[in-house]
């Protein structure tokens, strides 16, 4: 069996400690604030990868264009922050 969530709590004015059990109305708000974290977690996840895939598509994509000279992928590379196949850019 696992213990029941605390909330310690100090007095100011005095330093006195209390510890008790939180109460379910604070025991559901702590359920929901870790799921919205998790959430918020996944979401950033979700929106690096997908990030990551239109840096990688960007980056193909300008390597690519080969009547381009190398220089000038080089620039746009830079210009639109992706790195080139290969480490240039």
């Amino acid at each position: 069996m696992t213990e029941p969530p605390i909330a310690i709590e100090i007095d100011c004015e005095t330093g006195v400690e209390t510890v008790r059990p939180l109460t379910d109305q604070e025991i559901a708000q702590l359920e929901l604030d870790i799921a919205r974290a998790e959430a918020e977690r996944q979401a950033k996840e979700q929106q690096e990868s997908l990030e990551l895939a239109e840096r990688t598509a960007l980056a193909t994509w300008i390597a690519g264009q080969s009547t381009l000279p190398e220089a000038a992928r080089n620039a746009l590379a830079r210009a639109t922050g992706v790195t080139l196949p290969g480490g240039t850019g």
